[in-house]
């Protein structure tokens, strides 16, 4: 009766090897998750480990929430951003239907129809402005 012999490794070979792949593997997720959650214009803050910048909370108010005082500091900033950005490139269709978005989310329609027109103005395939400007009008039509 001929035995042949073994192949591949040993049996005591595989944990560690299987180990340090795993190793390898979590340490490559861990640094791009962190690349991900530091990535400027992110709730957790910017890429180069200085904090994203933050709007003055109102005087009115010892937290960052405001409820009947206006929006959060936050979105005031994403406004003004959004604004900027907007006045430096009044076809930039993306910030366009953004701001468009902003004015939709927060129940305003009538606000967000002529931000979703001038974002198709500029780019009549921004399919997120189409649908924006669809759904702002549908809020808008009387009967509803």
């Amino acid at each position: 009766m001929n035995v042949s012999p073994s192949r591949g490794l040993p049996p005591r070979t595989y944990l560690p090897i299987l180990l340090g792949i795993a190793i390898v593997f979590l340490g490559i997720m861990a640094y791009l998750v962190r690349l991900g959650f530091g990535t400027s214009g992110s709730v957790f803050g910017s890429s180069n480990g200085t904090p994203a910048p933050q709007a003055p909370a109102p005087a009115s108010r010892g937290n960052s929430v405001s409820v009947e005082g206006g929006p959060p500091p936050a979105v005031r900033l994403q406004v003004r951003q959004l604004q900027a950005r907007i006045a430096r490139n009044p076809k930039d269709d993306v910030a366009l239907t953004q701001m468009g978005d902003m004015y939709l989310a927060s129940g305003q329609y009538a606000q967000a129809v002529p931000y979703y027109k001038r974002a198709l103005a500029a780019n009549p395939h921004n399919a997120a402005a189409k649908e924006g400007l669809s759904q702002a009008d549908s809020a808008l039509a009387p009967g509803q």
